[in-house]
């Protein structure tokens, strides 16, 4: 594993009084906004609210923007001073065992047999994972030792969610203590695979359980026929490369008519999960910067034969999807509402200063999210109080850093929001 350092200094604060910790703060990152370079980790249950800006030393990553959801870092300071380093905290596995994606893809299609093994908790593994893997957790791969060949000297791969999960050492540790000789691991995991643009599959059973308006399904079939999955729609392969040339010739922000969310999980089929359309409209998909598509396995002949259910008929020609609230999310439609009455609730805008010049929401108490622990004392507690910033990331982390001191009424906004100058705005 090569240590990459960037010297890129990071002046970190630590918001959250309460966990002002000696000489380290080491957690997951819960959120990240390279906006308003703020990162807020979680330290033993605790939130600590980081932000920087272009002054500290990064190790084994290339600034924030090699930072991500879930990483594990290690800040370093002294109390009342900026952090010396942020260390991103990777699990390394011996060189010679390691294998990068095009070497992955590679073995997928070579002729040598082998077995590539999901070592996420396996709750994980349905909504998405490396197509043709099996689910077995990292730390239980004894206790599943029937599920490997019984070959020792078979191919095994081991992946997990990236180089700062441990799980794909565990797991090179376990199958090795069975006497297994040909175990590698593919460090960049999950992450690293989608972050290429390669396929991502789904597990039947799990997109069984979520055919539901807060997921996207659609049917990729050039002639669908007279059945299709529950709650799918229509969009045969050349729909997507056809709206990729409307987007590019017209200067037009690429969406998926009716689920603009780009976090949407969206759910391909085709007859088989063989279909070349279904690469084409993943590609594109992906190309349009949508972070959630998968493929489900089998396709709809394989759904069949499981015996899952079937509706009769054409697919819907329109995709209904409605987006699913996280925690605290407030709904648009109430934001708005709220929005128009200031006595209703407060309306807290924590985006920085210098974003506030094209406009703000009528009404609203500008109060910074590195601001907001120090002057949470202005912001009442006989009336709701509602947090929005410009995509609601850092509205999230405001949410969250309230509801830590003991605000109960208390919610964000969790979408794109433009302010006018006049104090109207647009949620997209």
């Amino acid at each position: 594993m090569i240590t990459k350092t960037a010297h890129v200094v990071v002046a970190i604060s630590l918001v959250f009084s309460a966990n002002a910790y000696a000489d380290t703060a080491k957690g997951r990152i819960h959120f990240l906004s390279n906006k308003a370079k703020t990162i807020q980790i979680v330290q033993d249950g605790n939130a600590v609210l980081v932000s920087f800006d272009d002054n500290t030393e990064f190790v084994n990553a290339d600034g924030a923007k090699e930072l991500g959801h879930d990483d594990l870092i290690v800040i370093e300071y002294q109390a009342g001073k900026p952090a010396t380093k942020i260390t991103k905290q990777v699990f390394g596995i011996a060189k010679e065992l390691e294998v990068d994606v095009d070497q992955l893809e590679a073995i997928r299609h070579g002729s040598t047999p082998y077995v590539l093994v999901d070592a996420r908790p396996p709750k994980r593994f349905g909504a998405g994972h490396i197509p043709g893997a099996i689910s077995i957790a990292g730390d239980k791969i004894a206790e599943n030792a029937d599920k490997l060949p019984a070959d020792k000297n078979h191919l095994i791969i081991f992946y997990c969610g990236g180089p700062t999960c441990p799980f794909t050492a565990k797991a090179i540790a376990g199958a090795q203590a069975l006497g297994y000789t040909n175990v590698k691991g593919f460090q960049a995991g999950l992450p690293g695979w989608k972050k290429a643009g390669k396929p991502v599959s789904a597990s039947p059973a799990w997109v069984a359980e979520n055919l539901n308006e807060n997921h996207v399904v659609l049917d990729t079939r050039a002639q669908p026929g007279n059945e299709h999955l529950p709650t799918a729609a229509t969009m045969p392969a050349t729909y997507f490369t056809g709206w990729t040339s409307y987007f590019v010739n017209n200067g037009v922000k690429a969406r998926l008519p009716g689920a603009s969310d780009k976090a949407a999980p969206i759910i391909l089929y085709g007859a088989t999960d063989q279909d070349p359309d279904l690469l084409v409209a993943f590609g594109e998909l992906k190309k349009w910067g949508y972070k959630n598509p998968s493929i489900m396995e089998g396709g709809i002949s394989d759904w069949k034969s499981a015996g899952r259910k079937l509706e009769s008929g054409a697919p819907a020609d329109q995709i209904r999807y409605v987006r699913k609230l996280r925690k605290g999310a407030i709904e648009p439609a109430r934001f708005k509402t709220l929005a128009t009455d200031p006595a209703a609730a407060a309306i807290i805008d924590v985006r920085a200063k210098n974003e506030t010049g094209g406009g703000a929401v009528k009404g609203a108490l500008l109060i910074p999210l590195d601001e907001l622990e120090s002057r949470a004392s202005d912001l009442p507690t006989d009336k709701p109080i509602i947090t929005y910033c410009s995509n609601g990331i850092r509205a999230e982390m405001a949410y969250e850093l309230l509801k830590n001191k003991g605000f109960e009424q208390v919610n964000f906004l969790n979408e794109t929001i433009h302010p006018a100058a006049d104090g109207s705005f647009r949620i997209e």
